[in-house]
């Protein structure tokens, strides 16, 4: 991955909202994230004996990977009753742990779910697409058990089933979709995602698409 990419996704990682843990002394406390911008970050965290000075690691799970980094504690303000405000400065380089042999693609892309429900392509690998969309749409769309995507812009259709659904920001969320089948009659997506990926990751795919029209 490239530097680029990578500090894309350790700022989509540290987004405003998202849970966090934080490990000191043998401990791990589970916080939220209030705001991230350069090499300062600032924490929502349960009360702890935390002390100005204090290092502690910050972890983010995101997208399958582990993201870590050491932090210094640089102010410590009161938060309601039961809660404190942690700001700390950035103490050591980001390191990422994948627990994936593969990672994901990230691209954005428009997409149409069951021909009326709008959403975004965000993320692939050969075996599963990452879709963003309203959280309204997601009370009918989780009814489906087989469920079609069709990217317009380039005639493809993507047949397969919801994997999994989870919240994502605000009143978004996103589903993981699993793929059965690719129909790309142009082959214009296969040769766009092998131009920006380097590979051809759907070939088997499309290898089993063959087969069973045969």
């Amino acid at each position: 991955m490239d530097k680029k990419k990578f500090i894309k996704r350790i700022f989509l990682v540290f987004f405003p909202g998202n849970s966090i843990r934080i490990y000191i002394n043998n401990d791990v406390i589970k916080a939220k994230i209030k705001n991230f911008k350069g090499k300062e970050i600032i924490l929502i965290s349960p009360k702890y004996p935390f002390k100005i000075g204090d290092v502690v690691n910050l972890e983010s799970i995101f997208e399958g990977a582990y993201y870590e980094a050491n932090f210094i504690i640089s102010q410590i303000m009161p938060f309601g009753e039961n809660e404190v405000l942690l700001i700390m400065n950035l103490n050591s380089n980001f390191k990422i742990k994948s627990k994936r042999g593969k990672e994901r693609l990230y691209i954005s892309i428009p997409v149409k779910i069951e021909d009326k429900y709008n959403g975004l392509l965000w993320d692939l690998n050969d075996n599963f697409l990452g879709v963003i969309t309203l959280n309204e749409y997601i009370s009918d769309i989780k009814k489906n058990i087989d469920v079609k995507l069709e990217i317009e812009e380039f005639n493809i259709i993507f047949e397969g089933s919801i994997f999994k659904i989870r919240q994502e920001f605000f009143n978004l969320s996103k589903i993981i979709y699993e793929i059965k089948i690719i129909k790309d009659p142009t082959g214009l997506f296969g040769k766009y995602i092998e131009h920006i990926s380097g590979e051809d990751i759907f070939e088997e795919k499309k290898s089993a698409e063959v087969d069973n029209n045969e």
